[in-house]
């Protein structure tokens, strides 16, 4: 007896071991995966904290008002809420039925590289044969050709991340709606779209940023019809050191609600991935 229970005491704390061991290295491992992720976040985020540190620091409310009286904020700001929200809608339309045509076909993994690789591709490229497009049909200096382009850079990104969502939903639901006497366009509309209302969430605010962030199209193709994100730096060039501390103000009043607003959606974006995951 006394031999069996000093086995099973060694063989305890020789297990007790092995989890302080396991617990060791997984504190470990997760403290230099934390250290990581936040050095990033900080890296990514510098900009945005100096704009915000200069606006709350350093930017009486006079020159807050000077920035409204001697440049075009208002019409910066207008412009760009009309761009976005015009470009989110052409993305949603046009990406969601692409990327369920894409996933439901058998060789629909040819098209999807081909997406990819426009995702990929750098919008300078493009910019200078858009505006001499723009400029020979009439077209230039207009806001709505700002509109009508900005869909090139956001629907590939779009397609892509729709493609994931849209792989994970069973296509048992579909033909079960399709035996009800659904047709194709209803069981998409009825099964499908309701399953990826994070999905969509998620992109619609993606699409926005990209559309107000954009800085390439806008200074191309908008002319005097210029978003926040063209604006700034072109006034930049003819404003003086108190005017540049105000228009710090100017970017953060643009970044903070679009800030807020993927917040709002991060959760639900998680939820989705996690639910993708539990699928596949």
């Amino acid at each position: 007896m006394n031999v069996g229970g000093l086995a099973a005491r060694t063989a305890a704390r020789e297990l007790a071991r092995q989890r302080r061991r396991q617990t060791v290295r997984h504190v470990l491992a997760r403290s230099v995966l934390y250290a990581l992720a936040t050095g990033a976040s900080v890296l990514c985020a510098a900009p945005f904290l100096w704009s915000l540190w200069t606006a709350a620091r350093e930017v009486p409310v006079e020159e807050s008002v000077r920035l409204l009286r001697t440049t075009a904020y208002g019409s910066w700001v207008a412009h760009t809420l009309v761009v976005g929200a015009l470009v989110t809608v052409a993305t949603l339309l046009l990406a969601l039925p692409a990327a369920y045509a894409l996933s439901r076909r058998r060789r629909g993994g040819t098209v999807g590289r081909i997406v990819a690789v426009l995702a990929l591709a750098p919008s300078v490229l493009l910019a200078l044969p858009l505006s001499w497009t723009a400029d020979a049909l009439g077209l230039g200096g207009s806001l709505w050709t700002l509109v009508l382009v900005e869909p090139v850079v956001t629907v590939p990104v779009a397609v892509l991340l729709f493609g994931g969502f849209l792989r994970a939903v069973p296509v048992d639901l579909e033909e079960q709606a399709l035996v009800d006497g659904h047709s194709r366009l209803a069981a998409f509309l009825r099964v499908v779209v309701p399953l990826l209302r994070p999905a969509i969430a998620a992109v619609a605010v993606l699409a926005f940023t990209l559309a107000a962030g954009d800085f390439v199209y806008a200074r191309a193709l908008a002319g005097t019809h210029s978003t926040v994100a063209a604006g700034v730096p072109a006034r930049l060039d003819h404003g003086t050191v108190p005017l540049w501390r105000a228009l710090q103000s100017g970017v953060v009043l643009v970044a903070v609600p679009l800030a807020a607003a993927a917040g709002l959606v991060l959760e639900r974006v998680i939820a989705a991935s996690a639910a993708v995951a539990d699928r596949t």
